[in-house]
């Protein structure tokens, strides 16, 4: 790989970003091109806290159909928060075809910072029968 370019995600209010048609100019007019030439692309989402499923689909959707597995060497997403790497990930295991494949969960994908796995949740207890 040759040079990675860098696609800066501007966060909208409160750091939510929605807007199809800008995640789509992002990767019509950088990710792809970059992506054809052979570079790598780091995808930056400082400041970003949430993000829809469209956007992040919009976004990274195409290269992942149609350049498949491989392009994830050369693709990176940095700054993402808890919610925008989930997304991420259910995108990228969806775009790849994981889950007409079955899968219920989604791929593990390096986000750049990749926070401490949640403890697993305790089984809540069962309901008790009322006596009487």
């Amino acid at each position: 790989m040759k040079t990675s370019v860098e696609v800066n995600v501007e966060p909208g209010p409160k750091g939510f970003v929605e807007d199809k048609d800008a995640a789509r100019k992002l990767r019509t007019d950088i990710i792809m091109p970059a992506l054809l030439a052979n570079k790598g692309v780091i995808i930056n989402f400082r400041g970003v806290t949430s993000a829809t499923q469209s956007f992040v689909h919009a976004l990274v959707g195409e290269p992942l159909q149609t350049m498949g597995e491989a392009v994830l060497s050369r693709l990176e997403f940095r700054s993402c928060a808890p919610q925008v790497r989930s997304l991420v990930e259910l995108v990228v295991d969806y775009s790849l075809g994981g889950f007409s494949a079955g899968s219920s969960a989604p791929m593990e994908v390096e986000t750049g910072n990749k926070p401490k796995k949640p403890s697993e949740r305790p089984t809540p207890p069962k309901p008790r029968r009322k006596r009487g």
